[in-house]
């Protein structure tokens, strides 16, 4: 099996578990607050960014919004704190597995569809600023986030790196989809926020974080 050179994570629902608080707040809140009429698909906007998740319910048949773009996003920052300062827990084990890849000579990137400013709230909290080579969120690239690829290409350029060498770790279909298309193996992590979606698209599945380490592991060790 081929070697790779770097890593780069997904932040909602790898780094940290804020799947299931996401969904929660996009189901109860977000949504009836921004719809009008229609009745969008569960999945319909689960780990885009806030203003690509706007553009995928305008383009929805059948659904009419009945907000703004910046009410749309004001309905997502009410919600900011409670998820990152609140409710996000870190992936367990996960300071030891980045130390570990870094050890043994990988790049690594975290490469988020949220606001860089939602990211930088996860790397104040956690301390993961020195973690990673490269950072890159939503408004750090012109044109749209996951699940165009432009936001994993832009991060192996970053790093240095190319996409072919890179494994992504993702937890969503527009995710992988992302990673794949830029030409990165993709391994999905599922969770309880994903329990149901289609990871059908990635190189490799896995159930946890103990058996995300072991494929990493098997996958960077030359």
């Amino acid at each position: 099996m081929a070697t790779f050179d770097a890593v780069c994570f997904d932040m909602d629902g790898v780094t940290v578990e804020t799947a299931a608080a996401w969904y929660e707040i996009e189901r109860n809140h977000v949504l009836p607050s921004a719809i009008a009429t229609g009745n969008p698909p569960p999945d319909a906007i689960r780990a885009l960014g806030v203003d690509d998740a706007y553009d995928r319910l305008r383009s929805l048949d059948g659904i009419t919004l009945a907000v703004d773009r910046e009410t749309f996003r004001a309905l997502y920052e009410e919600r900011v704190d409670e998820v990152y300062r609140e409710r996000a827990t870190l992936m367990p084990g996960y300071l030891d597995l980045l130390e570990t890849l870094a050890f043994d000579g990988l790049a690594l990137g975290l490469v988020s569809a949220s606001q860089r400013a939602w990211v930088e709230i996860v790397l104040d909290r956690f301390d993961l600023h020195d973690a990673y080579d490269r950072v890159v969120g939503a408004d750090d690239i012109e044109g749209p986030s996951k699940p165009d690829p432009g936001i994993y290409e832009h991060a192996a350029e970053r790093l240095g790196v190319a996409p072919k060498q890179t494994v992504a770790v993702e937890d969503s279909p527009h995710g992988i989809a992302a990673a794949t298309a830029a030409g990165m193996y993709c391994i999905a992590l599922r969770g309880d926020g994903n329990a149901e979606a289609d990871l059908s698209a990635a190189d490799t599945v896995v159930t946890e974080p103990v058996a995300l380490r072991s494929e990493l592991r098997a996958l960077t060790t030359k």
